[in-house]
This record gives C-alpha cells, sequence and structure tokens, in this order.
C-alpha cells in the first residue's frame, strides 16, 4: 500500500476515534472544568509521546527556525482549539458543535487559496459544499437545533475552535524540516500543555469518578496520542484541504454512535444526510484522478 492510499485509510480511522470523542467529551467536562480537563488529556498524551519519542527517535531534532512553528501549532490545535471545544460542548448541544465544526473544510478551501494560491478544482469545490450541506441535513433534521439564538456563546466557540483547526492546519504542513509525526505531535502537545496550564491555578481540583477518568485516558490515549500521529501523517502526504474534508465524516460517526451507546433514534433525513457527506469527501478525495482516468480513456 503507498503512503497516499493509506494515508486515505488512515483519515478514516482517525475520524472514527475523533467521531466518537464528542460523547467522552461531554461525559469528562460534566466532571472536570474544560480547560482543565484539555490540560489533563494533553498532559497524559505528552508524557506518553515524549517516552516513546525519546526511545525510538532519541536524535529527532528541531531546527531554530520551527520552534516558534512547533509552540504556535501548540497553541491554536491544542490549547486554543480545546478550549473552544470543549467549552461549546460544554454550553450547546453536539448537534451545533457538529454543524459549525464541519466549516473546517469550507474555510480551508478559503485559506489555502488565498495564502497559498492552491488550485481549486471543480471537484474539490463541489466535494466540500456537498459534505456541508450533508452536515445540515444532518443536523437540521434533529430536534432542539437552535443556531444562533439566544444563548449561543457556545456556538460561537464552535465557530472559533474550527477557524483555529484551519491555521493548525497551515502551520504545521509548511515546516522547514522534516520531522516524524510523533515528532511534531510530541512538541505540540507539550506546547499546548504549557499555554494550558493556568488552568491549575483557576481551577478546582478534584478526583474525578471512575467513568470520567476513563473516558479522559480515551481522549489522551486514542484521540490525542495515535489519532493526532496519525493526522500529522495525513496532513503531510493528503494536504490541508483534502483532510480537512474527512472531517465532515465525524458527525456521521458520532450519530451512529450516539445511537448504539445512547440509544438516541436515526431518521431518514440523517441517513440521506450522511450519504451525501461520504458522497462529497469521494469527490474531493478522488473526484480528479478519477476525471484524469476517464480522459486518458477517451483519448
Amino acid at each position: 500500500m503507498d503512503n497516499k492510499r493509506l494515508a486515505h485509510v488512515l483519515a478514516i480511522l482517525i475520524m472514527l476515534i475523533w467521531g466518537v470523542s464528542y460523547l467522552s467529551i461531554k461525559v469528562v467536562v460534566l466532571e472536570i472544568n474544560p480547560v482543565l480537563s484539555a490540560f489533563y488529556r494533553f498532559f497524559i498524551a505528552s508524557i506518553i509521546l515524549f517516552i516513546i519519542l525519546k526511545k525510538k527517535y532519541p536524535d529527532e531534532k528541531i531546527l531554530k527556525e520551527d520552534r516558534i512553528r512547533m509552540a504556535l501549532g501548540g497553541f491554536f490545535g491544542v490549547a486554543l482549539y480545546f478550549f473552544f471545544e470543549n467549552y461549546s460542548v460544554l454550553f450547546t448541544s453536539a448537534s451545533n458543535v457538529a454543524i459549525l465544526i464541519s466549516s473546517i473544510p469550507l474555510f480551508t478551501l478559503i485559506i489555502q487559496r488565498i495564502l497559498f494560491k492552491e488550485r481549486l478544482t471543480l471537484w474539490k469545490v463541489l466535494g466540500a459544499c456537498l459534505s456541508a450541506a450533508g452536515i445540515v441535513i444532518i443536523i437540521v433534521s434533529k430536534e432542539r437545533i437552535s443556531l444562533f439564538s439566544k444563548g449561543t456563546l457556545g456556538d460561537m466557540m464552535a465557530i472559533a475552535s474550527a477557524l483555529c483547526w484551519v491555521v493548525y492546519n497551515v502551520i504545521t504542513s509548511r515546516f522547514k524540516g522534516s520531522y516524524k509525526s510523533i515528532t511534531i505531535t510530541t512538541y505540540q502537545g507539550i506546547w499546548g500543555c504549557l499555554f494550558l496550564s493556568p488552568a491549575l491555578l483557576f481551577s478546582k481540583l478534584s478526583i474525578p469518578s471512575a467513568k470520567a477518568g476513563i473516558n479522559l485516558l480515551f481522549l489522551a490515549v486514542f484521540c490525542s496520542c495515535i489519532a493526532y500521529v496519525m493526522y500529522i501523517y495525513c496532513l503531510e502526504h493528503l494536504g490541508a484541504t483534502m483532510i480537512s474534508t474527512y472531517i465532515n465524516l465525524q458527525p456521521i460517526i458520532s450519530l451512529i454512535s450516539a445511537y448504539l451507546i445512547l440509544k438516541e433514534s436515526i431518521n431518514i433525513w440523517q441517513i440521506v444526510g450522511s450519504i451525501v457527506i461520504i458522497l462529497g469527501v469521494f469527490m474531493v478525495s478522488f473526484g480528479d484522478k478519477f476525471s484524469r482516468d476517464k480522459f486518458k480513456q477517451l483519448v
């Protein structure tokens, strides 16, 4: 399996892990301050990753010109992103968060075009718009939707977290040096912990329940260690525009996991929306290749 094909497979696996993470975040932030829970999550993840990094790649060094970029990655992709996301999950419904987080691919297309003059093919634009439309179908089909009504602080924080992730993608895809995925993840996680550490001074410290502790470990080990390392790999081999489109799979996974774990019902419009999202992701990922292959056959 070549690197690009592997990256597509890993991207789907990442979204499976992150799609379920919304349920775990909800459990954790009900007991632990949202910022403090983010600190705990990345503190645990950073310790694990640092040990693995030093054992497996002891000679890996960060270039001087990339150190600030590593810190900025930790600031936007860890500290700010999870500050906004954890509070958004606490303040508003997971449905609202899902639809607003789905704006990442559209923001990414715009930023990549403006800053780096990335060529936006018709397939990429249509695919991103289609997958976003699919999420709108899923969310609107559910009850309790109140986007931008009174008490929308959580909704605004979800938008802020989406913008932070777009900035993170730009920062992490532009290093001067060549680094292992685990190296980038480790140092950005450490920086993220430093930026989140003031929460130790301003939050009430308490021992969480076993349920919250297990969910926190899942977030640290699977969502922050394993998934982040895989995401960096995918970012390197697929690019920011393509990998960000896979984020639109998260609401589908959240929907299914909520059905299986929380016994929530699924209606026909949610199924239709899921199909639309998958079609959109396929168009962004493989539309250009399909067009080239078809053109070659005609020639």
